[in-house]
């Protein structure tokens, strides 16, 4: 009894710390939102895609003899050594309907390929002679794969809109070991056999003629992809030109300098596990959780693996993730405000084994499974949302919670709690709390039976419109 009175008190003391809280907030429900980050259409419509197929295959793939699959990452993963030849891109099998169906398979609604990696292979026929008096030998072009030329990325593109994903692009442009490229800049090391000795102003129109091939001949991309951002010296200026000519409704990952608008930030791990709160906001686009009110709309996109220990191209007998680690990777990315962009690596033949086919399908299975028929469901404009049930002989019975904020005019919300009042007496539990929601906020609770489940929004920036306030029980 005691152990139950001491509890009571507290759940009184916190609801009441909450109501003083709540109060302050509704005396300043008019603050003046001028200085409120908004996102335009295309920034919006991005965060509301919440899961992205990441699908890493590139000559690296090729080459399974090799452990190390960053090694032709100058100064991030590697130390080169060696450069096969074109001819070493031969995936037999290649089937990208085969990949298309992972990304349906696991819920996405865009997909990244990696056009160019950190070894320089193009997966497109390049030609950027005419405008650079340059020969860029290392690409499809100069492979005997399909009798020589094949594009993989007009296939890819196609593809995705065949399967209706929207199609996104991987351009790496401060790694190229084929033009002994890293960091941005050339290096001044012995070239190995295979590689092509060019000067830092070369490299920088090869890029500037590629990035115009890439953005201009596959149509409209939905992200376009740079690791890393740019170090490339005395060209930020014409990237930005050119993404903003050729490509103005694409969103720029990982590179503020690259563009004034549509930026996406890197939330700053690999793991699928970043920290909460996760904000809309941030400085300058920085990488990382960001803060609220801070002076960029630039939501997060966080990028993990299927195979186990963040291995990111295909290796024979690798370990994939279990279901429950992608479940908790769910609830940490689109759970807690950013999109989840999941890798998916094609074996050397060019297809996604059928274990990881399979567990793509579980994933996706679960979320619909899920979140697709919530108990109880509202939406609105105010401080206090309630769901409650109409019969006292049915209880609301959940054990997840989903709210989602409406950022057309930014992100507003910043403290909040979720109160239920339990069928066996008439005290209010807390069973969740928070600080960020954005697009959306999902919680596993213990499995609770309420007769009554009240959302408070204790403090917000200005009055918030929220697009979804549910519960659910799976």
């Amino acid at each position: 009894k005691r152990v139950w009175l001491a509890r009571g008190l507290m759940a009184v003391a916190l609801r009441f710390s909450f109501l003083l809280l709540f109060l302050v907030a509704l005396g300043n429900r008019n603050v003046d939102c001028a200085g409120v980050p908004v996102p335009d259409a295309v920034t919006l419509a991005w965060t509301r895609r919440e899961i992205g197929a990441f699908f890493s295959f590139n000559m690296i793939t090729m080459l399974t003899n090799v452990t190390n699959t960053g090694i032709f990452c100058i100064g991030v993963a590697g130390g080169g050594g060696f450069l096969p030849s074109p001819d070493a891109f031969n995936p037999e099998k290649l089937d990208l309907d085969n990949w298309m169906q992972a990304a349906v398979a696991m819920g996405a609604k865009y997909a990244v390929l990696t056009a160019q990696h950190c070894s320089g292979f193009s997966m497109w026929p390049t030609d950027v002679y005419q405008e650079t008096g340059f020969e860029y030998t290392f690409s499809t072009r100069y492979s005997s794969f399909r009798g020589g030329g094949y594009d993989v990325v007009d296939e890819f593109v196609s593809k995705c809109k065949k399967h209706g994903i929207q199609p996104a692009l991987y351009y790496s442009l401060n790694q190229n070991y084929y033009l002994n490229v890293g960091g941005g800049f050339i290096l001044n090391t012995s070239l190995v056999p295979g590689q092509a000795n060019v000067s830092q102003s070369l490299y920088g129109k090869i890029v500037l003629a590629q990035m115009k091939e890439l953005l201009t001949n596959y149509g409209p991309v939905t992200e376009i992809w740079f690791d890393g951002g740019c170090s490339v010296p005395g060209i930020v200026d014409k990237v930005e030109e050119i993404l903003a000519h050729l490509q103005p409704d694409a969103m720029i990952f990982n590179c503020d300098t690259c563009s004034k608008h549509n930026k996406i930030r890197w939330i700053g791990t690999e793991s699928g596990l970043p920290n909460y709160p996760i904000w809309s906001t941030s400085q300058h686009c920085s990488s990382g959780q960001g803060g609220p009110g801070e002076n960029s709309f630039c939501p997060a996109e966080s990028d993990t693996t299927l195979q186990q220990f963040d291995r990111w191209f295909w290796r024979p007998n690798f370990p994939i993730r279990s279901l429950d680690e992608l479940k908790s990777v769910y609830y940490h990315t689109v759970g807690q405000n950013t999109n989840l962009l999941l890798n998916a690596a094609a074996n050397s033949s060019g297809l996604i084994e059928s274990t990881s086919m399979k567990r793509y399908q579980e994933f996706g299975d679960w979320i619909s499974k899920c979140f697709q028929n919530p108990v109880l469901s509202t939406s609105g404009k105010g401080y206090i949302f309630v769901l409650e049930s109409n019969d006292s002989a049915a209880p609301l019975q959940f054990n997840q919670i989903l709210v989602s904020e409406d950022q057309s005019q930014g992100q507003f919300i910043t403290g909040f709690t979720v109160f239920a009042r339990l069928t066996n007496g008439s005290t209010a539990a807390l069973v969740s709390d928070g600080q960020s929601v954005g697009n959306k906020f999902i919680r596993a609770v213990s499995s609770t039976l309420a007769s009554k489940v009240t959302l408070e929004i204790i403090t917000t920036l200005y009055e918030p419109t929220l697009l979804q306030f549910s519960i659910y029980n799976c």
